[in-house]
């Protein structure tokens, strides 16, 4: 009978661990041949599956070559009716005051997950994220892809 009180209590607990599960949606766009022209904007698609208000984050993968400690890029949002929902402007660091690439690394790739500071309110629906890069250099060399993500607010 204990061993039955015992199993019922684990059970409930991760029941209850189990609610708090966070949900990111993202979708990346390659850059062809590790060149992004300014002209040639990253366009990504997501789905939103519940209208509620919506945490944007900015994906940016380059490799060690990369000549820049930060990034700055126009994000735009439309809705299926080509009407903008929103349009900001990112300026985010790469790297740490040491000089050292922040985000994750594999051998000599840096991948950079960047929570913006923008709450966006999304109705359900598809959505179109438009990047385009604003560094003086074009094309900028060594970006393999740029992207976003999406996390639902409570």
């Amino acid at each position: 009978m204990r061993s039955l009180v015992y199993l019922l209590v684990f059970f409930i607990i991760c029941g209850l661990f189990s609610c708090g599960q966070v949900v990111v949606n993202e979708r990346i766009a390659d850059i062809p041949a590790h060149k992004w022209q300014q002209q040639r904007a990253a366009i990504v698609d997501l789905d939103v599956k519940e209208t509620a208000p919506y945490q944007l984050y900015f994906i940016f993968r380059h490799t060690e070559q990369y000549p820049y400690n930060n990034i700055v890029a126009k994000v735009t949002i439309k809705d299926t009716l080509n009407k903008v929902v929103t349009a900001l402007t990112v300026n985010a660091p790469l790297t740490a005051s040491s000089g050292k690439w922040e985000g994750n690394a594999v051998d000599d790739l840096y991948d950079h997950f960047i929570k913006l500071n923008t709450i966006v309110p999304l109705r359900k629906g598809r959505y179109h994220f438009i990047i385009t890069q604003l560094m003086k250099d074009d094309p900028l060399p060594f970006v393999l892809n740029a992207g976003i993500a999406i996390e639902k607010q409570q």
